[in-house]
C-alpha cells in the first residue's frame, strides 16, 4: 500500500530521504572543519619568529631549572647556618623520616570520645514475707 501512494506522488513533491540528509550533514561538517583549519593554521602565514625565540628561551629555562633541582636533590648544603638548617639529598631525607616514623606508634588524629559506662540496674533483693500473727 505505501508503494502505491509513493508512486502517485510526483518526484519533486517527495520529502528528501535520510541518505540525502546525511550527505548534506557530512558536506556541511567537512566545510566547517576546513574553514576552522584555514582560520587557525594557514591564515597566519607561518610561525611567528618572536614566538619561536620565546619557545626556545622557555625550553632553555626549563632545562636549567630541572638541572638545578636535580643538583639540589642530590647534594648537601647549608640553607641557614645561623638557624642550623641544612639541605640533604632526598634519598637520605626519606631514610631519616622513615626511621623516625618507625619509632613511634600510630595514634588517633583526634581524641576519641568514649561513652561513659552505663550502670546496670541490679535486681532488688526479694522482700521477706511478712510474718503471720
Amino acid at each position: 500500500m505505501p508503494e502505491e501512494i509513493s508512486n502517485r506522488i510526483p518526484q519533486e513533491h517527495r520529502p528528501p530521504g535520510l541518505r540525502s540528509f546525511f550527505a548534506w550533514a557530512m558536506l556541511l561538517l567537512l566545510l566547517f572543519w576546513g574553514a576552522t583549519l584555514w582560520l587557525t593554521r594557514w591564515q597566519g602565514g607561518g610561525a611567528d619568529p618572536e614566538e619561536a625565540q620565546r619557545a626556545e628561551l622557555r625550553i632553555k629555562t626549563l632545562a636549567e631549572l630541572r638541572a638545578d633541582n636535580a643538583k639540589k636533590m642530590e647534594s648537601y648544603a647549608w640553607v641557614d647556618r645561623a638557624k642550623g638548617s641544612v639541605q640533604i639529598p632526598i634519598a637520605e631525607a626519606m631514610k631519616l623520616v622513615l626511621a623516625d616514623l618507625n619509632k613511634t606508634q600510630p595514634q588517633a588524629a583526634y581524641p576519641i570520645a568514649t561513652p561513659p559506662p552505663v550502670a546496670t540496674p541490679t535486681a532488688a533483693p526479694a522482700s521477706p514475707t511478712p510474718a503471720t500473727p
